[in-house]
This record gives C-alpha cells, sequence and structure tokens, in this order.
C-alpha cells in the first residue's frame, strides 16, 4: 500500500510503498478514505518520527476484514461497515492513519452513520477523543445529554478540539465562554458557545468572563496551552478553585497563581492502553499504559455514533484537498499559522 512515512533524514516525510500492516487478534482492517490532519502530525515529523514510521491519527473508511477474537464486534463491524477512528501515528511502522489501509482494534473504531459523510468523520480523531478525554474522563462529568447548569470556559474556540469542546460542553448542560479571532466569533457561536471575546486582550478576556459567569468558573480547557493562555485560562477561575485541562504540560509560573485549582496535562495517546516512548528523537520519556483510558476509549467509540445520529453533535468546517502527496504541503500551512477555524481533510479513496 501507499503511506505517508517518515524519511530517511529525519527532516520530512514521503510518500512510499509499504507492507499492509498484519490483522492481530481482535483488529479490523480498514481501507481508508479519509484522513484528517492535527497539529500532532507536523510536530511528529519535526522532533519524534522515526524513518519509515506511519504517518498520521485521523481517518474514516470501510471495514475490509475482521480478524478472529473479534467476534463481539462482528455483527455491526463486517466488510462494508462505514467506521472512523484514530490511531497512534508518527511513532511505528505499522499504525499510522496516512495510508491506504490501517489496522486497529476493532473496538476503537466509531460507525459512522449513513447520514453523515466519511470526510467529517475522519475530523473527529484526537480533538473529539481529547475533548470527552477531558470533560468526562477527566473531569469525572456526565456523558451528554445532561445538565451541568454552570458555566465552562473554553479557551481556543474555533480549534479542531473548540468546536468539540463547545457542542460536548453544551450537551453537558453547561453554558460555554471562549475566546477566538474576532473573524470567528458567528462560527464559534453556531457551534453553540454562549460567550465569545476576543483571545488578544488578556485583562479583558478575564475581566468578561469573570463578569459573564458570575465571578469566575469551575471548570476549564485551555486547547492551546502555550503563550499566555494558560495564565488567562486559570485567572478566570472563581474562589472555589476547579479544575484546569490543558493539551501541553503546565505552566509552573500560571499553575502558582492558583494552587487551588487542579491543573492537568493531557495526552491523547494514553487512551490506547500502551506504553510508549513520547521522548523528542533520540531521547527516552516512557509514558506508562493506563488501561483506565483505554476502557474510557472504548465508551467513547462506542458513544460516538449516537451522539452524532442523535445529539446533532457536528464536525468543524472541513476543507478538502488531494491524496497523501499533498499532506507535508498541508503540514508546512499548520506550521507557519495559515490554517485557521477549519481541518483539513485528504481524500485518499473514494468515500461520501
Amino acid at each position: 500500500m501507499k503511506a505517508l512515512v517518515g524519511n530517511e533524514t529525519n527532516d520530512g516525510s514521503l510518500v512510499k510503498e509499504v507492507p499492509v500492516p498484519p490483522l492481530r487478534e481482535g483488529d479490523v482492517l480498514v481501507k481508508v478514505a479519509y484522513v484528517s490532519q492535527n497539529p500532532t502530525d507536523w510536530k511528529h515529523v519535526a522532533t519524534r518520527t522515526p524513518p519509515d514510521a506511519i504517518l498520521g491519527c485521523d481517518f474514516s473508511g470501510t471495514v475490509v476484514a475482521v480478524s478472529g477474537g473479534a467476534e463481539k464486534h462482528r455483527e455491526h463491524l463486517k466488510p462494508g461497515t462505514r467506521v472512523a477512528g484514530v490511531v497512534h501515528g508518527g511513532l511505528f511502522p505499522d499504525k499510522g492513519a496516512f495510508a491506504e489501509y490501517v489496522v486497529t482494534p476493532a473496538d476503537l473504531v466509531w460507525v459512522v452513520p449513513d447520514s453523515f459523510s466519511l470526510s467529517d468523520a475522519s475530523t473527529f480523531g484526537i480533538p473529539f477523543n481529547t475533548t470527552v478525554q477531558a470533560l468526562v474522563h477527566s473531569q469525572k462529568a456526565p456523558w451528554p445529554p445532561a445538565k451541568q447548569n454552570e458555566w465552562i470556559f473554553i479557551y481556543g474556540g474555533s480549534t479542531g478540539v473548540g468546536f468539540f469542546a463547545t457542542q460536548v460542553a453544551k450537551l453537558q448542560g453547561y453554558k460555554v465562554v471562549t475566546v477566538a479571532s474576532p473573524r470567528n466569533h458567528d462560527l464559534v457561536r453556531s457551534y453553540g458557545a454562549d460567550e465569545v471575546f476576543d483571545y488578544k486582550n488578556a485583562d479583558e478576556v478575564v475581566a468578561n468572563v469573570l463578569k459573564v459567569t458570575g465571578g469566575g468558573v469551575s471548570r476549564a480547557l485551555d486547547t492551546i496551552s502555550e503563550g499566555n493562555s494558560q495564565e488567562i485560562a486559570i485567572k478566570t477561575f472563581g474562589p472555589k478553585g476547579g479544575q484546569l485541562n490543558l493539551l501541553l504540560p503546565a505552566d509552573p509560573v500560571a499553575q502558582s497563581l492558583r494552587p487551588d485549582v487542579n491543573v492537568v496535562f493531557l495526552l491523547a495517546y494514553t487512551l490506547f492502553g500502551l506504553e510508549f516512548n513520547f521522548g523528542e528523537r533520540g531521547q527516552t520519556f516512557m509514558l506508562p499504559a493506563v488501561k483506565e483510558d483505554l476502557e474510557f476509549h472504548r465508551q467513547a467509540c462506542a458513544k460516538t455514533g449516537e451522539l452524532v445520529e442523535n445529539f446533532g453533535l457536528k464536525a468543524p468546517p472541513v476543507t478538502i484537498r488531494g491524496g497523501l502527496e499533498d499532506i507535508p504541503a498541508g503540514f508546512q500551512e499548520m506550521q507557519e499559522g495559515k490554517v485557521s477555524a477549519k481541518r483539513l481533510v485528504y481524500k485518499v479513496a473514494g468515500g461520501n
């Protein structure tokens, strides 16, 4: 099959012929229709990806084979079933999504409803699973539908995670206050945000959030987690503290501003329940297997189709590009900050 892999000089990526990954017990083989790009993809290329490791995390497509040991999934996962999911791309020669075929555990894909496009389904992967990892699993809040009846602050409402976080939080019953560039305010509101402010003036953001929430929040998610975003997010908390989830490690200076706020760094890759090395190229930084995260990921995959079909969960705005060979240009655009309020999706094979 063709796949986008790390090159031999560790400075980029290239499309190359590689073996189709073998099916292991409990796996499904998926013919990939569409893939979606995340910041973590180009960051892997820049810092971690070894030669010939297949890149990419988010995919959608059609099941072509189901292995033994996946009997409990055979009723709804059979050849021809439309599915989407996420894999740990960028580190391994047999796990990436940016390829013509992907192998993944049968209980770690979700069935795409007939009314939903595979191109939109490909955008869920990292951002949706990160969202529910934060707002449901880490913050120990209920799955939608629910009625939390309080405010939540989401820093970065027009990011991939931000679009999903706003929707999931609304389905949980929260009132959502967020920040985005003014040109994206109406778009972010169309995804459910109750209040949207310009992110550029930190003092105004904090003052506005404290005002509209009646004194501050007790839950927040920072989808940027760099620059001054952590400081802004932690200053929006009310007098009782609460929990702030981050997508990058905590800034000790920002964290020290509110010792009563539980600051939790999340990494979506722990959802696979496997030990892995997350050190930069040439370094070792082993992260342990977290079986509780794997079990939650299974729950999320079982729940996703219902949230789409019954509760109207929708994809972020999508721009569809060409095939695998066009992805490196997308990496460059994203690295240069030219991708805003949309997901770059690439068509690998026929789909709808």
